[in-house]
């Protein structure tokens, strides 16, 4: 599980920044929202718009991009707009099978500079420039390696680790991880499993999504075929090809309605649900950007509420710009970081659990009134 992210000169957030996801010292939720070592099994970025918290998000892709990716990553994009400084860093702190892992890199607009990888306290891989050094299973140095990629992806697909257990199952960890902007409606699997819901439901079929939508009494149902069972409005699409499509059926109409005809919330909620239940039964991170597209709020609550209970090891990071998701029946006071951007120090942060709230407090209202930073002031009175 990711247990700390560490970025400087990246992006908006010009100045050193450390977004932790330990849990701290609440005692409410722990069962629900706390995974093993006391890693959070989620956290939520709130803000104005371009304060910078999709670009916290865009921190933990751009690692699994890098590893995983089979196209060129775009290093120049990452880094600060807002400073004269030629390279930027980030680094990586997990822990896998109770086993501490920091990976750090430093990267410069058209090069990697350094990669540092450390396990247990033990520095397993250190690269400067084009030359590198491996300690696992013996020493050795490399030279000429790509500026392009990293030595760590490298390693790993030239030597699996050499079947070191822990740093196998961290790449599992973090492979299986997937990245979804509700928004578009984009989704990144990084494992290589496809992972659209047109593509699920051929593998899968409707049962799994129809499970969890009667667990949380969604009142609607799916079908995926090439027409409507509904006898009486029965839809087909005309073509040679058989296209399969969904449609939804309100419980109690004997309706079956094509999903192009439905809602945006219904396609978005399509769109996330493969994702979403492959993130509960395989122990990954599921990135959210623009959580809040379409949902009702209490389908949102009703989200994060399954994820947290389901899920075991496995870590939701996500934004939104919802606010009746700040609540401690839903989310504790450590999992929750306000994003906002100053002028001179760049994008900055503040945890909840900074401030102490207690477990009766309301933690919206605080943040409407300005508690925990992170609240757009935009000028609502017009006189001519």
């Amino acid at each position: 599980m990711l247990k700390k992210i560490e970025v400087d000169n990246y992006a908006t957030f010009i100045k050193p920044t450390e977004i932790d996801f330990s849990a701290t010292n609440y005692k409410f939720l722990e069962s629900e929202n706390v995974g093993s070592n006391r890693l959070l099994k989620g956290c939520l970025f709130v803000g104005e718009n371009a304060s910078g918290k999709t670009k916290i998000l865009k921190s933990i892709t751009f690692l699994l991009d890098l590893l995983f990716a089979n196209t060129d990553v775009d290093f120049m994009m990452n880094k600060s707009f807002y400073t004269d400084k030629d390279t930027y860093k980030l680094e990586y702190t997990f822990i896998q099978r109770d086993v501490e892992i920091i990976y750090s890199i430093e990267l410069g607009l058209n090069e990697i500079v350094s990669e540092k990888l450390i396990m247990d306290k033990k520095i397993i891989l250190e690269r400067l420039g084009n030359m590198a050094k491996l300690l696992l299973n013996g020493e050795k140095t490399f030279k000429d390696i790509s500026s392009k990629l990293l030595f760590l992806r490298r390693i790993y697909f030239d030597t699996n680790f050499y079947e070191n257990a822990v740093l196998n199952d961290w790449f599992d960890y973090l492979k299986r991880s997937v990245y979804i902007n509700c928004y578009d409606r984009q989704v990144v699997s990084y494992s290589g499993k496809n992972l659209l819901i047109y593509e699920y439901l051929n593998n899968n079929g409707v049962n799994d999504i129809n499970k969890f939508l009667e667990k949380i009494n969604y009142n609607q149902e799916i079908e995926y075929g090439t027409e409507t069972s509904d006898p009486n409005h029965r839809f087909s699409v005309k073509s040679n090809d058989n296209i399969k499509f969904i449609s939804f059926n309100k419980l109690g109409t004997g309706i079956y309605v094509p999903e192009m005809f439905e809602s945006t919330g219904n396609q978005t909620l399509m769109a996330l649900l493969p994702s979403f239940l492959h993130a509960i039964n395989n122990e990954c991170m599921i990135i959210i950007d623009e959580f809040s597209s379409g949902f009702h709020n209490e389908l949102e609550e009703c989200i994060l509420k399954y994820f947290f209970h389901y899920a075991k090891d496995s870590q939701l990071f996500f934004t939104s710009h919802s606010t009746n998701i700040l609540n401690n029946s839903l989310l504790r006071p450590d999992q929750i970081y306000s994003v906002y951007f100053d002028a001179k120090k760049g994008s900055q942060i503040k945890r909840f659990s900074d401030e102490m709230p207690r477990e009766s407090q309301n933690t919206e209202k605080m943040y409407l009134n300005g508690v925990f930073n992170g609240l757009p002031r935009y000028n609502k009175i017009f006189k001519d």
